[in-house]
């Protein structure tokens, strides 16, 4: 079996109406630059040193050595410097959660199991203070998924920076999310539940899981037959019209399973209910699994690598190696952060992760690419992101160095042409702050 993605989703009939692919344009403000100078890193190809890239509405229209500099331009001297394709980050609430332990900031979960109908980026917090800080990591744009219920919903990719909700998601719905039931409690953490109580769950989950798609495939023909004019228009049902894509194989699903025997039975239920266009969301437990999912071209977001392994037989290293172990078995994948609830601030550490996943066997070169392109051909966005090309979008980052090594600083970045303001960031806010509080100017007042 072979799943491929394709770059659109194209939804026919009335179908349309309810589930929608958004293609933003290039925002607003875009303007012709020449960036000279730099080494320019496009992940596609071998750096180009000392290069010029020219940006036109947003869109690298040139790249090369001694480029002629078009009339009225604004140029911008990165002599020294380094210019990278912004991180993807593939796995995130970003924007959906502010404060973990206060719930009218998190906007992650609806109650009940089939949630379908919901889509990130209307709930999007384009002023969360969590964006500046990701941006300063490099993290230009991420896949915001929403988090509750088995069906979660469908996810969005964000640019972190815009005016609004609308301006900032770049594509929609990017995939359905299916958090897959668990098949033994998890070995760790308190309050764990029993096995009995795991095969409950399970049990009621898949029912629900399985009753849904069914539906949706009764409920796809319906609206076909009626816009064909061979039966009249069945009542409008969202949930079951957000799935209908899925079943046909025009959006794809998302897998959420963490355990070895969770992916192993999630691939198979995918294989049984004939889902060709998947995508595995897992950690460390995707690497035992390594063969099947490259022989069967399943895609793979691998997510926290900086973590410690599951179980406390397992060699301190098994997470780290991970990456290493899908790249050497052919599996196609990008890494992720596990980016969810209060993780929503840890975004910024996304490029440390691939950096590590480096330290332990993963080609340098491969892990930038995890970062960059690879989300981006898995999202079906490689036509405008992850790389440093023509014709796409001039979202990139001017480092004074290897970004993934955390010595290295991120010093100006780009979305689409449009420079944003790196300075914002609350916690470099706070760090002027504290860096320019008053001195003391005698000795402190002792006790006696």
């Amino acid at each position: 079996m072979t799943h491929h993605l394709r770059p659109t989703f194209l939804l026919p009939g009335l179908i349309a109406a309810v589930v929608l692919v958004v293609v933003a344009g290039v925002p607003a403000g875009a303007e012709a630059l020449v960036f000279r100078g730099a080494t320019v890193h496009p992940v596609s190809s071998e750096p180009v040193e000392n290069a010029t890239l020219i940006v036109d509405e947003g869109r690298i229209v040139a790249l090369g050595p001694d480029l002629e500099t078009p009339p009225d331009a604004t140029v911008v001297d990165l002599d020294g410097r380094h210019l990278y394709p912004g991180f993807l980050h593939p796995t995130t609430s970003l924007g959906l959660t502010e404060i973990g332990s206060v719930r009218g900031t998190r906007d992650t979960t609806e109650i009940g199991r089939i949630n379908s109908h919901l889509r990130a980026e209307v709930a999007f917090n384009g002023d969360s203070l969590h964006l500046p800080v990701a941006m300063s990591g490099g993290v230009l744009t991420a896949l915001v998924i929403p988090w509750g219920g088995d069906f979660t919903g469908t996810s969005a990719l964000m640019r972190l920076d815009g005016w609004n909700w609308q301006d900032m998601t770049l594509a929609a719905p990017v995939g359905m999310h299916l958090r897959f039931p668990a098949l033994r409690p998890p070995s760790r953490g308190f309050r764990r539940p029993s096995q009995e109580d795991v095969d409950k769950e399970r049990k009621e989950a898949m029912e629900a899981i399985d009753e849904a798609l069914d539906r949706a495939r009764v409920y796809g023909r319906a609206v076909a037959a009626a816009a064909a004019g061979e039966a009249p228009l069945p009542k409008t049902n969202p949930r079951l019209a957000a799935l209908v894509p899925v079943v046909r194989g025009e959006l794809p699903l998302f897998l959420h399973a963490e355990e070895r025997a969770q992916i192993v039975a999630a691939l198979d239920w995918a294989d049984e209910r004939g889902l060709e266009r998947i995508v595995l969301v897992a950690g460390a437990d995707a690497r035992l699994l390594a063969d099947r999912l490259g022989s069967e071209d399943v895609p793979v977001i691998l997510s926290g690598v900086l973590s410690e392994p599951s179980r406390d037989w397992e060699p301190y290293d098994a997470v780290y190696a991970a990456a290493a172990e899908l790249h050497a078995a052919g599996v196609r994948f990008a890494i992720g952060e596990a980016g969810y609830g209060f993780a929503a601030s840890s975004v910024r550490n996304l490029p440390f992760h691939a950096a590590m996943a480096a330290a332990f066997g993963l080609p340098k070169a491969v892990a930038l690419r995890s970062v960059t392109l690879s989300p981006a051909e898995i999202l079906g966005v490689a036509d405008r992101l992850g790389s440093l090309e023509v014709g796409k979008e001039a979202t990139m980052i001017a480092t004074d160095g290897d970004p993934l090594e955390i010595r290295s600083t991120i010093e100006r970045a780009w979305i689409a042409g449009r420079e944003v303001d790196l300075t914002a960031d609350r916690q470099k806010e706070l760090y002027r702050k504290y860096e320019a509080r008053p001195k003391p100017t005698a000795e402190p007042a002792t006790r006696d």
